[in-house]
Parts: C-alpha cells; sequence; structure tokens
C-alpha cells in the first residue's frame, strides 16, 4: 500500500454507491416519464378549422382583408406549429367552402382528440377588440353559427337531437381547454404584447356535434384597424400560436 494512502472507510463506500444508485434511478424514472408523456402526446389528433372559405369571406377589415384569409392563414401558421408534437388535420386546406356540419363531422371520423374552429371578431364598433375563446353551451334557442347565420336562418338546420347532444359530455373539459390556453394568451413574454382574451359558453352550431373536447377561437377584430394589422403580420400570428400551442400542452399533461 503506497504510504499516506488511507482506504474509503467501508461504510462510506457503501453510502456512495447507494447514492449514486438513487441518483440514476431518479433520472431513469424522469426519463420514462418524459418518454411516455410524449408518447402520450404524439398519438393526439388535432383538428383545425379555418372559418369561412370560398363565397363566404366572413367578416371584412376597414383596409378590406377578409376573415376567410386570415382563418386559412393562422390554421397553416397553428398547424405548423401543432406539428411538432401532434397529428394535425385542417378541415380546409385553400379557398373553398365546407359546410358547418361537415367540418364537425371531419372531426369526429378522425375521431380527434381536440376540435378548434378559428375565427376572428367582426363589430361595427371600431373599437372593439381583442381575442375571445367559447365552449359549447346549450341554450333554449337553436344554435348559432357565428358571423354567417343568424338564428333564423338556423332553425331552418338538419340536424338531429343525438347530434345536438354530442357535445355536452364533453363540454367540461371543453371550458377547462378554453382556460388553460387562456392562461397561455395572457402570458406577456418579454416585450411582446399581452393578448385580451375571455371565455365565454354558447351555442355554436359547429361545436354542438363534436364528440370531443372543442373549442373556438376569435384570435382578433379584423374590423379593428390595429388589429387588421396585426392580423396580417406573420410574427403576431406566430407568436399567438406559440402560445395556443403551450396552451394545449397543458392541457393534455393535467386533462382529467
Amino acid at each position: 500500500m503506497m504510504k499516506g494512502f488511507k482506504p474509503i472507510p467501508r461504510k462510506l463506500h457503501m453510502v456512495i454507491i447507494i447514492l449514486l444508485f438513487m441518483i440514476l434511478a431518479q433520472f431513469s424514472i424522469a426519463q420514462a416519464k418524459s418518454n411516455r408523456l410524449d408518447f402520450q402526446i404524439q398519438e393526439k389528433t388535432i383538428v383545425l378549422d379555418p372559418g369561412h372559405g370560398g363565397y363566404d369571406k366572413g367578416a371584412e377589415g376597414p383596409d378590406g382583408t377578409y376573415e376567410k384569409s386570415v382563418t386559412m392563414e393562422f390554421a397553416q401558421v397553428l398547424a405548423l406549429e401543432l406539428k411538432k408534437a401532434y397529428n394535425v388535420i385542417l378541415t380546409r386546406t385553400d379557398d373553398y367552402w365546407v359546410d358547418i356540419l361537415t367540418r364537425t363531422a371531419m372531426a369526429n371520423h378522425q375521431n380527434a382528440d381536440m376540435f378548434i374552429s378559428i375565427h376572428t371578431g367582426g363589430s361595427f364598433l371600431h373599437q372593439a377588440k381583442g381575442m375571445s375563446l367559447y365552449y359549447y353551451e346549450k341554450s333554449s334557442k337553436l344554435a348559432l353559427m357565428p358571423g354567417t347565420e343568424s338564428l333564423e336562418e338556423s332553425k331552418n338546420s338538419n340536424f338531429n337531437e343525438l347530434w345536438s347532444n354530442i357535445q355536452i359530455r364533453h363540454q367540461h373539459n371543453s371550458k377547462i381547454l378554453a382556460e388553460r390556453i387562456l392562461e397561455d394568451l395572457k402570458e406577456k413574454i418579454g416585450e411582446k404584447v399581452e393578448y385580451s382574451a375571455d371565455i365565454q359558453g354558447a351555442p355554436l352550431l359547429v361545436l354542438e356535434g363534436a364528440d370531443m373536447p372543442a373549442i373556438l377561437i376569435e384570435i382578433g377584430y379584423i374590423t379593428n384597424p390595429k388589429e387588421e394589422k396585426s392580423l396580417n403580420d406573420i410574427n403576431v400570428l406566430t407568436d399567438i400560436a406559440e402560445k395556443i400551442k403551450k396552451g394545449i400542452d397543458d392541457y393534455f399533461e393535467k386533462a382529467p
């Protein structure tokens, strides 16, 4: 034995081995949880529904921007962001009209885990601003379609009692989804804008027959000159998309 060398006491040696084992075990457990969560998220299918399209232009901004164009552009931006972790399907991929009930039926046919219909707000008051998130809430009145269909026109819609009750069982989770996204939309990052947003329940026809958590998002008022400009800014749309994805991630991680 070398002069001056002091062997590590046996007890201390065992303690070091146990500590190393515990550290490796904790790392392995954390890695397994992470891999399991990634696997669970990868399995999820999200259907994005760009509102309006074709002959239905939706609301129009002061500078002539159509809602149908903004919803299509944003859906593509959001899809690009979500595809990092999810399977994403769009109800339309170009400027054409898709029937309201068909949009929801597409999500059901794909056994989607989430349905998000994308719109912009519209108002005769140009100062109206902010985002709105809607979840389905049944009313004694018939379901409404945002932007293009009045209550009187809705009375002529052909949907049976079963269809009108499908979303009811997902109402609680749909509201939680809206709340998760709202939390992230309101989070200010650095010098970026803090978006004004709220949540409402409404008997929206496009959400009514969805057999999964479903919400409708109005990403800003296109009739507000300032917000119309923002809705044509790819950087703004990307920032909103990133916040929405974070809210979706939070929902899937904490969902009932």
